[in-house]
């Protein structure tokens, strides 16, 4: 969310637990919101029968709809849908690429430790935020 919103969280709220395996939560829903009043919903569990892959960005214009595993994007607005076409990348192998590719040339990698940093210390609000039941304010 940080890499689409361009965007730190300001707080996390958010309801985890285990279904099936009690070693470690197998579902969770995490909603962060951004100074600016937006606001985002993570949704991720072990749970489904299929594996599914898939973001839904909701804007004012368009709602724009990702399935990872198929690489098809569709934009949806009032008056039309379009489904702009990609050559399929192995996900894998374009990340190794980029790494080696960061490496070799010395480029700026897209997500940086920073970038691990940000999203370690939201997961860890969102799990104090379930544990504690009630949101939890991330300092930036």
């Amino acid at each position: 969310m940080r890499f689409i919103s361009g965007a730190d969280p300001i707080s996390v709220y958010a309801k985890m637990g285990s279904m099936r395996i009690k070693k470690f939560e197998d579902y969770a829903q995490i909603m962060l919101t951004y100074a600016d009043g937006k606001s985002a919903f993570i949704e991720t569990n072990w749970l489904t029968p299929y594996k599914t892959r898939t973001l839904t960005v909701t804007g004012s214009e368009a709602i724009m709809r990702l399935d990872y595993i198929t690489q098809d994007l569709w934009i949806e607005q009032q008056t039309q849908s379009v489904q702009p076409r990609y050559p399929f990348q192995e996900p894998l192998k374009a990340e190794l690429q980029h790494f080696v590719d960061c490496i070799v040339e010395k480029k700026k990698p897209i997500v940086t430790g920073e970038d691990g940093v940000k999203a370690l210390t939201v997961a860890t609000a969102a799990i104090e935020s379930s544990a504690k039941n009630k949101a939890i304010q991330i300092k930036n």
